[in-house]
């Protein structure tokens, strides 16, 4: 199907878009089979280490791997079948989290082990892992990009909400459950991924050298003041989001508290979440896209500040959550503007050029987080990592060209 030949849709007709339920379906069970097993990494990895710097380490040498992978991914998805590509990651997340299961089963898990196969499935996902969001342009029209984000944001809030408590209760029961059930999902993502229609490389894709073709994607992306300026931002931003994400799952697990309870901070997270996610539904096509992300940036910046002076849970999971509320919007918004811009053909590149400088100082934040909780505590944590979003925050305001972005129906008046 030509995607450029229909126009906006609503909601309920992206369903009757050809390969869009099949592409949702494949997506939707990789985000369980991620939502399984996130939790369930952090708390085995204290277990069998005893350590929050080595539990930080365990997540920030898979995050490495994944963003290192990523960089040469994204030319790679732009080349090859994007269907295929989808069908391998799902089958490497199923052989390494099925692995975990088994070694668990058997008592033969290590510090060791556990680092060589987090690093070796983050490392596939990272360079295979853009091939979803590639496809998903392959199949629904330009126009309706902020609505099927806004739809995936609402999914994403609801897998996450109910699996990091699952994966804690999960995981209170026998360790190796949420590793068995998280390599089930990646089995039906794979399956799933079958059904997807085929779209044959282009011409022009096929013929470039890799190296051409690679090169291309990043000065595209970085030739753009614009984009620079935003992946800034958003780099820094979610370093500080995350490294209070991992701050408060280590502070809570060295204090002994239930696992469970632990999962229920990112409830709280993806409940908030969702409840953006329906506002964003309702914002994708009429609410103008810069006034409204550099609003959001500030908004996550104050709901933080409470956790700088308690040390109680519930004060922790209330702020937390709150802070929350507003990623759906700033991900349907500003990022459905930047994928909608972006050629088609350079969709695999121009995702991994946003997301690996996004996330290369995020993969850091595990073992940040870990090391300034050993030695000076949670709330001087909350300290450093807020004091770097609020720079994000004040960064993204002072930039005219984003705080100018304008409403979905006029991103055709404008380019990037």
């Amino acid at each position: 199907m030509n995607v450029q030949q229909h126009g906006g849709v609503s909601a309920q007709g992206l369903w009757r878009t050809r390969g869009y339920p099949t592409w949702f379906t494949a997506d939707t069970a990789t985000a369980v089979g991620v939502a399984l097993r996130t939790l369930a990494i952090t708390l085995l990895g204290y277990h069998i280490s005893g350590s929050t710097v080595t539990a930080g380490w365990i997540g920030s040498a898979s995050m490495v791997a994944q963003q290192v992978c990523s960089v040469f991914g994204g030319t790679f998805v732009d080349r090859h079948s994007r269907r295929t590509l989808i069908i391998v990651n799902a089958l490497a997340g199923m052989l390494c989290w099925g692995t975990v299961f088994v070694l668990l089963g058997l008592d033969l898990m290590s510090v060791p082990t556990l680092l060589v196969i987090s690093t070796v499935s983050s490392a596939i996902n990272g360079f295979l892992g853009s091939a979803t969001d590639a496809a998903l342009k392959e199949i629904i029209a330009i126009t309706d990009y902020p609505k099927a984000r806004s739809l995936n944001e609402g999914r994403d809030a609801m897998v996450n909400m109910s699996g990091s408590p699952i994966s804690g209760f999960l995981y209170g029961i026998y360790p190796w459950l949420p590793f068995l059930l998280s390599a089930l999902a990646y089995a039906i993502a794979g399956v799933a991924a079958t059904r997807l229609p085929k779209h044959e490389t282009p011409h022009d894709e096929a013929g470039n050298s890799f190296i051409r073709a690679f090169t291309e994607g990043w000065s595209w992306t970085f030739r753009k003041p614009l984009l620079v300026i935003s992946v800034a931002a958003i780099s820094v931003l979610n370093f500080g989001i995350n490294g209070i994400q991992y701050a408060i799952q280590l502070h809570l697990a060295s204090a002994g508290t239930n696992a469970t309870y632990i999962g229920f901070i990112s409830t709280g997270v993806f409940l908030s979440m969702f409840v953006g996610a329906l506002v964003s539904s309702r914002l994708s096509t009429r609410a103008p896209v810069g006034l409204t992300t550099c609003s959001a940036f500030a908004f996550v910046c104050v709901a933080m500040l409470p956790m700088v002076f308690t040390h109680n849970y519930w004060g922790i999971l209330i702020s937390n959550s709150v802070a929350c509320f507003p990623f759906p919007i700033v991900n349907a918004l500003l990022l459905g503007f930047i994928f909608a811009k972006a050629p088609e053909s350079m969709q695999g590149r121009v995702s991994v050029a946003l997301t690996v400088p996004c996330n290369i100082l995020t993969a850091f934040c595990s073992a940040a987080a870990g090391s300034l909780l050993a030695r000076w505590g949670f709330s001087v944590a909350v300290i450093v990592f807020l004091t770097l979003m609020a720079l994000s925050a004040i960064a993204i305001w002072v930039y005219p060209p984003i705080r100018r972005i304008p409403k979905a129906s006029d991103w055709d008046k404008i380019s990037l």
